[in-house]
């Protein structure tokens, strides 16, 4: 890895170490705590049909820590911000060249691939409850989200007729950059439903359904593989967690 995406992945290290540190208040009566979530994820893909075809998801999911702030004295709107891990995967099939040959882009996609991907995210959301969570023991309530997402190396394996012919990792790239070309964002939108802490109760849970879409196309550039490898996803993910 570079310098570069060291202190960038180091300083999103930082944030997610911060959100742990710092403590929720009491019981999380005054709107104040944490949440800790995880649960699988479904991603919809789409990819560059000159250069390959048949894109396909796989294993995908999402593990997340997040520091919740109320923001108004109704109990209903909140903020949240921290971290999160989401990895997931693609297959398509595409074209592979070996050292020294010719490449002919002859629409005959005989090779397998599949992607693995992971990413580092940094949520931003605003969370509204359609009833008070200081009085109320069950809460519905809706967010919208800006998430910086940050890509990790990814993990290619390329196959023909069954048989390996080529594993190894490969940066992913944005095709279009924001501060940086492996930094660019998501923006969401969440339906949830929670058990609220209140009398000094010591944890609630919650369950959320969230959708995803990223503004940017991401690839990897190699000998091997046909240029302009342009992918793009949306995730839609179950997520199951506990708020302190």
């Amino acid at each position: 890895m570079s310098r570069q995406f060291k202190i960038i992945f180091l300083f999103f290290i930082f944030i997610a170490f911060s959100v742990f540190s710092r403590t929720a208040g009491k019981g999380g009566v005054n709107g104040n705590g944490l949440r800790f979530g995880f649960g699988p994820a479904l991603g919809f893909y789409t990819i560059n049909t000159n250069h390959a075809q048949s894109p396909s998801a796989r294993m995908s999911a999402l593990i997340g820590l997040k520091k919740e702030i109320r923001c108004d004295r109704s109990h209903k709107l909140h903020f949240l911000f921290g971290a999160e891990y989401l990895f997931h995967g693609i297959n398509f099939k595409s074209y592979y060249f070996d050292q020294d040959t010719l490449q002919l882009y002859d629409k005959t996609f005989s090779y397998d691939y599949s992607l693995f991907l992971q990413e580092i995210d940094i949520p931003l959301q605003m969370k509204f409850s359609f009833n008070r969570e200081n009085n109320t023991l069950f809460s519905p309530y809706m967010m919208l989200g800006y998430h910086v997402r940050c890509l990790l190396p990814a993990t290619v394996r390329v196959a023909a007729n069954g048989n390996e012919v080529h594993k190894g990792n490969e940066d992913l790239l944005f095709r279009h950059k924001m501060f940086n070309n492996r930094i660019n964002s998501f923006v969401s939108l969440t339906a949830g439903w929670q058990k609220n802490t209140i009398n000094n109760s010591k944890a609630g849970f919650y369950v959320e359904l969230n959708y995803r879409y990223g503004f940017s196309q991401y690839y990897f550039k190699t000998d091997y593989a046909a240029s302009s490898l342009y992918m793009n996803g949306s995730h839609l993910s179950l997520q199951l967690g506990l708020k302190f």
